[in-house]
């Protein structure tokens, strides 16, 4: 790494942030946008005492800290977090009180407003929450106690207004699954697995109207088990299947008349049914899975080469939960992967375009991970969401 980025870290080690493993990448140092990229991170959790805490791996304010000052949903619960279209930050929640809590900042990384946006008692307090930015909104999805997807809508700025309302129908989803928010141009949408077992998605399309029709077979996942989309002109699903493959499967926003059959893009057993993922795809196009495999190593899956390579490992093990809660943030080429493991919050910066060593090759592969302990009521396992402020 060169010296700038280097510094980075012996700041980081000067604050108490324990730097876990600092392996030098292969190939040409970081370029400064990823330094300034990775200041200008923030992931968010819910802490073992219910408060909503922020960390960061940039520069000296590197480290984890609460920014509620009162309890707003479960240990662990699921966390969503997006960039407002002015640059500040909006994270998401279904809080104790079974509604969307929402907290935004009015100015980067401070400064946050957190309320109940609209009715209590829809979700089951925790649950999975997906939110997703595009260029003059931010977009939230949940499944509610009902079964159904719903959904709500920021114009410019997260602020209490209507709340979220049904957009499926009832028992499409099990209560508190996983949902992916992702989009179509500025049309956005949601993926999910069913309780069918088969990747369904739902739209709104540009008469604000929604749709929701099935992309997969049935029985081809475990029923709301995890999903990870990424989003584009052209954009893309990925899950588990029963028997531990990673499969990819297309979106449209436009229904199809016959589901598209998905492809397996690993073998057998590479991953935990139902892991969560977290996926990306970069400015050429190609694109990049992460998960947390069995033996708590992160593994990345990618067509880098052209074809899909068996996921190769991208940390070293039993530093993750198996399966467990992955985030990621791109930024141009750059990756930056944040998980709680071991009661440690990590971070995996990863420069994708690095050129692959054979295998077996020395972990990290593409990247470096380091590590902060988590001083602050943080614990392994549990849900995490990244997301850039500027």
């Amino acid at each position: 790494m060169n010296q700038t980025h280097t510094r980075r870290f012996r700041i980081a080690v000067a604050v108490g942030v324990a730097v876990a493993t600092a392996i030098a990448p292969i190939g040409a140092p970081p370029a400064r946008a990823a330094q300034v990229a990775a200041s200008q991170l923030l992931g968010f959790t819910i802490g073992a005492d219910g408060r909503l805490y922020s960390a960061s791996p940039g520069g000296s304010s590197g480290g984890s800290g609460p920014v509620s000052g009162t309890v707003i949903a479960p240990p662990g619960a699921a966390v969503s977090a997006a960039r407002q279209p002015d640059g500040n930050v909006a994270t998401f929640v279904i809080g104790n009180q079974g509604g969307l809590v929402a907290g935004s900042t009015s100015s980067a990384g401070s400064g946050f407003r957190i309320f109940l946006d609209g009715s209590a008692g829809l979700a089951p307090p925790g649950g999975q929450v997906s939110s997703i930015s595009t260029q003059d909104s931010v977009h939230v999805f949940f499944v509610g106690y009902d079964g159904a997807i719903y959904s709500t809508s920021y114009l410019q700025r997260v602020q209490p207004g209507a709340g979220p309302r049904r957009v499926s129908a009832v028992g499409i989803a099990p209560p508190g699954a996983v949902v992916a928010a992702t989009r179509q141009s500025y049309l956005p949408g949601a993926v999910f697995v069913g309780v069918d077992g088969a990747v369904h998605s739902v739209w709104r399309g540009g008469t604000g109207a929604w749709s929701t029709f099935p992309v997969s077979p049935a029985g081809v996942a475990p029923p709301g088990g995890g999903v990870a989309t990424a989003s584009t002109t052209s954009p893309h699903a990925f899950f588990t299947g029963q028997d531990g493959r990673l499969w990819r499967v297309g979106l449209s926003a436009v229904p199809h008349p016959e589901p598209w059959e998905p492809v397996a893009i690993s073998g057998v057993g590479a991953a935990p049914a139902g892991a969560r993922l977290a996926a990306a795809q970069f400015t050429d196009g190609r694109l990049a899975v992460f998960f947390a495999a069995a033996d708590g190593a992160i593994r990345v899956a990618t067509n880098l080469a052209g074809g899909w390579t068996e996921p190769a490992v991208a940390s070293q093990p039993g530093i993750a939960r198996p399966g467990g809660a992955i985030s990621l943030t791109v930024v141009d080429d750059y990756v930056y992967v944040a998980w709680c493991g071991n009661n440690i919050w990590w971070w995996f910066f990863w420069w994708w375009r690095r050129p692959i060593p054979p295998p077996p090759g020395p972990p990290p592969w593409y990247g470096e991970v380091f590590s902060f302990p988590t001083t602050n009521p943080v614990r392994a396992g549990f849900n995490v969401s990244t997301t850039l402020y500027w």
